[in-house]
């Protein structure tokens, strides 16, 4: 039965899928087709908000718009781009370092072999123009050699600092893939992995861990009435006042869309509840204000859902378990609290 309630879901997203790239005049091309599959699945809630704060904005489903979005949402990123630039840049730097220690390695034996044949000629009786010669010719491979070893740390040197400029853009890069780039703070790749982190260190330490999923109640239509702009600033306004809450080792992220996860190491259920209803208050008694415009959009509400790690479970049963909770404070009025069921 549910494969084939699956089958049929799927079936009936490709079908709209086609039908919007042909009412768009859009080629259907794997790219356009993953695109709006993925869109009308809702399983990308940033591909989603994109897609109709475009259309809002008056922009029509251009090929350009299309591959634009593709882009930002399914190819390469920047971390993995890096990486792969990095790794071409380490492979030729190291080349020309293994090239030069090899040519220091040739030079090094033949002023060995030249120094080997001065003594050999030394044990025999020598003129004193001779000597002078052989001691000039002396003298003058051992500026050459002294030339080259003087080139070689010269050479060297540029490549310890290429090397080091390259793990500053990998280091670089890797804030910029764990950042989201509307709120500044960490993004769902993020979450993920300080989540396992989280869990692995809470089994180690035999230590509590919690986590909290919070969503921002009527969003969309918040976004509707007063635009994304403002819709943006929330949420940015939103992620900063999380951060305020939390301490030193908590985590906040943005999960997607106008949910925000804020994990908890080393706290119960019970302290992690009074903490969510702490959060709730103090950001429903902010005032969202743009100084720039005076105006006043009142305040914002958020419903919060709390679960604790059991040992041996999976990170996406941790998250199903406290977004069953957000539902239901959701379901129980919005604007409030909710912690898992025991």
């Amino acid at each position: 039965m549910a494969a084939a309630e699956d089958f049929e879901r799927s079936s009936g997203l490709a079908a709209q899928a086609m039908e919007r790239m042909l009412s768009e005049r859009l080629p259907p091309s794997p790219e356009n087709f993953t695109l709006w599959y993925v869109y009308f699945s809702g399983n990308n809630p940033d591909l989603t908000r994109a897609i109709d704060l475009a259309r809002r904005d008056g922009l029509t489903a251009s090929q350009t718009l299309c591959e634009e979005l593709y882009k930002r949402f399914f190819t390469m990123d920047a971390e993995a781009q890096a990486i792969r630039e990095t790794s071409d840049k380490a492979r030729y730097a190291l080349g020309r370092i293994l090239e030069q220690l090899g040519n220091v390695g040739s030079e090094t034996e033949r002023y060995g072999n030249a120094l080997s044949g001065f003594r050999e000629e030394l044990d025999q009786p020598l003129s004193l123009p001779e000597l002078r010669a052989m001691i000039a010719a002396i003298a003058a491979e051992t500026r050459e050699i002294v030339g080259r070893q003087t080139a070689l740390q010269l050479q060297l040197q540029e490549s310890s600092q290429q090397l080091a400029e390259m793990r500053v853009s990998l280091d670089s890069a890797r804030r910029e893939a764990l950042t989201d780039g509307l709120t500044g703070i960490g993004n769902r790749k993020a979450f993920d992995l300080m989540l396992q982190k989280a869990m692995e260190a809470s089994a180690r330490d035999e230590q509590p861990l919690s986590l909290m999923m919070v969503d921002i109640d009527h969003f969309k239509a918040f976004n509707d009435t007063h635009g994304h702009l403002v819709g943006d600033h929330v949420l940015k306004l939103v992620a900063r006042m999380l951060t305020e809450c939390i301490k030193g080792r908590d985590t906040a992220a943005r999960y997607g869309g106008e949910e925000f996860a804020i994990i908890l190491p080393r706290t119960s259920l019970e302290n992690a509840a009074k903490l969510a209803e702490q959060v709730r208050t103090f950001v429903g008694a902010r005032q969202i204000v743009n100084k720039a415009r005076n105006a006043n959009y009142g305040t914002v509400a958020l419903s919060v859902g709390v679960a604790q790690f059991r040992p041996g479970e999976q990170a996406m049963t941790l998250v199903r378990r406290a977004d069953q909770a957000l539902y239901a404070a959701k379901r129980g009025g919005r604007n409030r609290v909710a912690v898992e069921a025991a």
